[in-house]
């Protein structure tokens, strides 16, 4: 009896330390699991650093003083959201004031409504009472759109009006007022301005003037050249056999207009008409960098940089149609719906739908060094930027959300505006070590595992087969 009392107490004293055992390990878990949620450590051991944000973005989130919570939206199980989730991740680890949220659009359509989201892997920062939008999973785009959210100034875009031009508010599919709105998500304020009535204000970011239906008298074309010249910033929207009386004053500035409309063949292939020209080839400037995306224009005329222009003017095209498209002149062909090239009076693609103008000041007199020279009259004094394209459709309600075209003109705004707080961050790639091998080696390989192996296996199979068949 004294033996199985005994034995009973050695199992309760060993059940006990049992309990005892997990209580602790159970503790611990809890422990850790506490200090890891307030005290989280990553190691990045990949060569390039990939899985760590640049010197860069770690410079900004560090001017980050107010919480921001980035929203993402993508598609669970999508092979772009678990990268979502890393480089969110790393946002988060390398600034507590970032925090974010995955969600995914199938799953919560009213707040993806709400967003007015339209592509997957677009992600809204919300913070300093402001949004930004970023449509791509790049760690340069979230890093921008940080800086754009945390800065308060506004910058002001002021819309010429009084000739008949394409109103910037309004929900008709020809006006500009998605523009309008994407631009204001990115701190821009929009104002009306009647040049016969006041010169262009001193807090004006960019002037835009869209489609002039009548042209611009001399009084208002002056003060447009004053605001170029002085440094400012002008984007004009021409539509075909309507150029605003703009003409002569944009040849000034080395860009080129003619009386024609874009028919593009390729268009027609690609299940878009014939006056859809399509724009895939981009010329070579800051406003196209790394830009793959195809624009879509309608009813729209070239815009070429002139052969000749000043010593001071940098004329760059930036969209170019394709080499089956060409410039028809016969207005009453078109409206016949009736076109066809015609070598002696119609030119050939590829040409140019948009185009940049810059302007650069004389700093130094002939001869001298290290003086700057004032500008005599009607010389530039400022850095002046003119962009010109030959259409105001692809930047309407119609089709600003169509393919690039949103992509397209908004760089080009940003880049007028001069966003030097904006930042390149150079993207990180995996090295790629290549394995070298000789003629002796390279047969050994061949032979293992593509000839030495499978004739193992069959014979070890043969073997088998005729001994079970044997017994």
């Amino acid at each position: 009896m004294r033996g199985r009392n005994s034995s009973i107490g050695l199992r309760l004293k060993s059940s006990s330390n049992m309990s005892a055992a997990i209580l602790l390990v159970l503790a611990l878990a809890v422990v850790i699991t506490l200090l890891s949620e307030r005290h989280y450590l990553r190691w990045d051991l990949t060569a390039s650093g990939e899985h760590t944000l640049s010197e860069k973005s770690l410079q900004v989130l560090e001017t980050i003083d107010e919480p921001v919570h980035i929203k993402a939206f993508s598609r669970e199980g999508h092979p772009d959201a678990a990268e979502v989730e890393r480089l969110l991740g790393a946002y988060h680890y390398a600034s507590p004031k970032i925090t974010y949220e995955l969600i995914d659009p199938d799953r919560n359509p009213a707040v993806t409504r709400q967003y007015n989201i339209r592509s997957l892997n677009t992600m809204v920062l919300e913070g300093y009472g402001r949004t930004q939008t970023v449509k791509l999973v790049d760690e340069e785009q979230i890093t921008n759109g940080l800086i754009r959210l945390s800065k308060s100034e506004s910058r002001v875009c002021y819309w010429v009006s009084g000739h008949g031009e394409r109103p910037f508010k309004g929900g008709e599919p020809g006006d500009l007022s998605s523009l309008q709105e994407d631009l204001s998500d990115e701190n821009y304020r929009f104002e009306e301005l009647y040049l016969m009535k006041r010169d262009i204000p001193e807090d004006a970011t960019v002037v835009v003037v869209a489609a002039p239906e009548k042209p611009l008298f001399p009084e208002e074309v002056d003060s447009l050249r004053a605001y170029l010249e002085g440094g400012g910033s002008l984007v004009i929207f021409l539509e075909p056999f309507m150029d605003g009386g703009l003409r002569s004053f944009l040849a000034d500035y080395g860009i080129r207009t003619s009386e024609d409309v874009i028919v593009d063949k390729m268009s027609r292939v690609m299940g878009g008409d014939y006056l859809l020209p399509m724009v895939a080839e981009y010329g070579s400037h800051e406003i196209t960098r790394d830009f793959r995306l195809t624009s879509f224009f309608e009813l729209a005329r070239s815009v070429e940089a002139s052969e000749e222009t000043g010593p001071n003017i940098e004329t760059t095209p930036l969209a170019m149609t394709s080499p089956e498209s060409w410039a028809e002149t016969d207005l009453e062909a078109l409206d016949r719906g009736q076109v066809s090239f015609d070598p002696e009076e119609d030119r050939k693609g590829p040409l140019s739908l948009a185009a940049i103008s810059e302007i650069r000041p004389p700093l130094k007199k002939a001869g001298e060094e290290g003086e700057e020279d004032a500008p005599a009259p009607g010389d530039p004094s400022g850095a002046g930027k003119l962009v010109v394209f030959g259409d105001a459709d692809f930047a309407s309600n119609k089709y600003f959300h169509t393919s690039g075209n949103a992509d397209f003109i908004l760089n080009t705004l940003n880049y007028l505006a001069g966003r030097e707080d904006l930042i390149t961050i150079q993207k990180k790639h995996r090295d790629v070590d290549a394995l070298m091998l000789n003629r002796e080696q390279g047969l050994l390989v061949f032979w293992i595992p593509v000839v030495a192996i499978p004739l193992c296996v069959l014979i070890l199979g043969t073997v088998v087969f005729f001994r079970r068949r044997s017994r």
